[in-house]
């Protein structure tokens, strides 16, 4: 699996990207067949703060799952579109197996 990070107008640090990766790499555990993941990081600003924007968009074959969160900080928004990217794979998984037990 391939995994790029597109931060839009800067540039992300070290931790940030260490953090990425650790994030990332956990999708394979719930779903063996990803061919990528591309995450856009994007400063939104609001009436009240400048929020951060993060949008995964996972490839697997025959689709595409496209992850959407905003929150105070990247790693808070990171984290929840993870999750939120986890379960979704889970599922998919799940109902390809239910699939493969029926013999449809």
């Amino acid at each position: 699996m391939r995994f790029t990070i597109h931060a839009i107008n800067f540039s992300p640090k070290s931790t940030l990207k260490k953090f990425i990766a650790k994030r990332i790499d956990k999708f394979q555990h719930y779903y063996g067949k990803i061919v990528a993941a591309d995450l856009y990081l994007k400063h939104e600003k609001s009436a009240h703060e400048r929020a951060k924007k993060v949008e995964i968009k996972v490839s697997i074959p025959g689709d595409t799952l496209m992850v959407k969160k905003e929150s105070s900080t990247f790693e808070e928004a990171i984290d929840a579109a993870s999750r939120t990217v986890e379960r979704l794979l889970k599922r998919r998984k799940e109902k390809q197996f239910r699939t493969f037990q029926n013999g449809v």
